[in-house]
């Protein structure tokens, strides 16, 4: 990871490491079989880390690291992730440089890879603050030297014993050839030869080479701590490469198959397309197509679009929702970081957009460098919360006629969060792959947790995948209607009175247990949604997609009641077309800026 040579050959291309490492560093395992991602890799495991410098894929892809970018940089630890699990997020993945491209780096420490993939050599930089990509000529060889270890003098004169070396044995290069120079290039400068030792304090401890020809995959490893080479080969068979490709196609098939057949992975403009014809009616009735927005006078646009969530927790008594802090984009996290510490808000926390919908851009947040990364990250204003950890979700829709006296509760939706119990002998990705609702999920779990899927749960324990209670991001709801009583509408009837101007919308609630919540204790608004709230509850499995049209219609119909009596008491006007389009146009350039990060 300090050394690195990339060899064109008339057989094939060699790249070669060599691993400089401090003296308290664990010893690295030899190079083994690992699976990642539908792919069967091959790597050196760091035993401190649990990542790797150098990798090989049974396609003939492969990835070398080296600390540092261009300069010399000053380490800022903690930092997010290690450079290694990077890189077998890279490998890992079915195009290495397009990974690179699109993950994260934030909060990472600066690195180089070397990829190579269908005969095309990258170089990919991440400076801490920017990435770089350069195509190089792949007929050519180079030597990289880690600027972490090694100055621009020091780095010159190692290219120059590389080139008179290459030109020395021209066509006899092989892999004993390469290991030599790798292991015996130098002037005699302990400092600074190939293998290298300073103060018994950093030294060279392996040497690791990759051929690759075709089908022939080769990996060779050389261990200087106890002298020992040991040699890994893949071997690709036609059959192998078939099984992968079906196996492919078949999670390709499945996912289509699940999409066709549950209505609830359904694009909204084909649940939705069907019913509108009714809210063309009741816009008819109403002689406003946004008739909606005497619903909620208390929220902006009655909470259909544009509502900030911040705007909303001013409404709601503090004792009923998390400690929030609200952040302005582009705000130095040093000085949220103080923020919080000075409301006595620790982590974890849950970071969100203070505009945002359907669980985009929420992220729960372990420490002080992830809250960072968020912020550099994040193009929006958004929200910092206190996780709340009741083991209990549930999404209860309320509503309340203007002038009378106690409201209602018309539907509710358990969460379930997305996740696995291990069997001893799987992992992560396997178990879900076995589960119709996480397969759906696999393509971007694979972005954000990357090597982790790789992880074997012991058997009978049950893992969180995804900590996030949105329909979304694969939790299950469960429709939890006959929790409904006198005294849960009571006890939730108490909270909204409280909330000026709000009739109509959707609570998202942790709870202790139900009972707690029908007494009115130990629960913890999460989020509370206005007029663009759905009733999720249609979302169970059980439910057929008429029964969902059925309830989005009486929902409607609630709306547009309570909003035509708002109007008529309060003297209020309802939105017109032109504030209407204003509104929504606002709204859907703002969630462009949003992202999933």
């Amino acid at each position: 990871m300090c050394t690195v040579t990339f060899i064109p050959t008339a057989t094939g291309v060699y790249l070669t490491s060599n691993r400089d490492e401090h003296v308290t560093r664990g010893r690295a395992s030899d190079p083994e079989h690992f699976y990642g991602n539908g792919y069967q890799l091959l790597f050196p495991k760091d035993p401190d880390a649990g990542g790797s410098w150098i990798a090989l894929k049974d396609n003939g892809d492969a990835v070398v690291l080296l600390n540092g970018a261009f300069i010399k940089h000053l380490r800022q630890p903690p930092y997010r992730r290690s450079r290694g699990l990077i890189l077998l997020d890279v490998i890992a993945a079915p195009d290495p440089e397009r990974q690179f491209r699109e993950t994260t780096l934030e909060g990472i420490e600066p690195f180089t890879l070397v990829v190579w993939r269908n005969g095309k050599l990258w170089e990919c930089r991440w400076d801490g603050f920017q990435k770089h990509r350069l195509l190089l000529d792949a007929e050519k060889a180079y030597i990289w030297s880690s600027v972490t270890l090694y100055n621009e003098l020091e780095a010159q004169e190692r290219k120059q014993w590389f080139h008179d070396w290459l030109d020395q044995k021209h066509d006899q290069i092989n892999s004993e050839e390469i290991l030599r120079f790798h292991q015996h290039a130098g002037k005699g400068d302990v400092r600074n030869n190939l293998v290298m030792n300073r103060e018994n304090k950093i030294s060279t401890v392996s040497i690791t080479s990759i051929f690759i020809a075709g089908d022939h995959l080769k990996m060779q490893y050389r261990d200087l701590q106890i002298s020992r080479d040991v040699e890994k080969i893949f071997t690709r068979k036609d059959r192998a490469s078939r099984k992968k490709a079906i196996v492919k196609w078949q999670l390709a098939a499945r996912r289509i198959m699940i999409r066709a057949f549950h209505w609830e992975y359904w694009p909204s403009y084909l649940i939705y397309g069907p019913v509108y014809i009714y809210w063309l009616w009741l816009s008819i009735k109403a002689r406003s197509f946004f008739f909606f927005s005497a619903a909620n006078p208390g929220i902006r646009n009655a909470g259909f679009a544009q509502e900030r969530k911040s705007e909303i927790y001013d409404l709601i008594p503090q004792q009923y929702y998390p400690q929030t802090q609200f952040c302005r984009a582009g705000t130095a996290p040093e000085t949220i970081i103080n923020q919080l510490k000075s409301k006595g808000i620790s982590f974890p926390l849950i970071a969100k957009p203070d505009m945002g919908e359907r669980g985009v851009q929420v992220k729960l947040l372990h420490s002080e460098a992830e809250l960072e990364t968020y912020c550099r990250l994040s193009k929006v204003d958004f929200i910092v919360q206190e996780y709340i950890d009741h083991p209990q979700e549930a999404g209860i829709f309320y509503y309340r006629m203007p002038g009378e006296k106690r409201g209602h509760i018309s539907g509710i939706v358990g969460k379930e969060f997305l996740s696995v119990t291990g069997d001893g002998t799987s992992t992560i990705e396997t178990l879900l792959e076995q589960q119709d609702r996480a397969l759906l999920q696999l393509p971007s779990l694979r972005i954000t947790l990357g090597a982790a899927l790789d992880i074997v749960l012991p058997a009978g324990q049950r893992q969180v995948v995804v900590p996030y209670g949105n329909h979304s991001r694969g939790a299950l709801f469960v429709d939890l209607s006959d929790k409904i009583n006198g005294t849960l509408t009571n006890a939730i009837d108490m909270v909204c009175k409280q909330i000026p101007g709000f009739y109509y919308g959707r609570l998202d609630i942790k709870f202790r247990s139900w009972e707690d919540l029908n007494k009115g204790r130990h629960f913890s608004i999460i989020e509370l949604n206005g007029a663009g709230s759905e009733p999720t509850h249609v979302y169970d499995p059980g439910h057929s997609l008429f029964f969902a049209w059925k309830e989005i219609c009486r929902h409607w119909t609630i709306l547009y009641r309570i909003s035509r009596l708002n109007a008529e008491r309060r003297g209020l006007s309802l939105m017109n077309i032109t504030e209407g389009i204003k509104m929504l146009q606002h709204h859907t350039r703002h969630l462009k800026q949003v992202r999933q990060l």
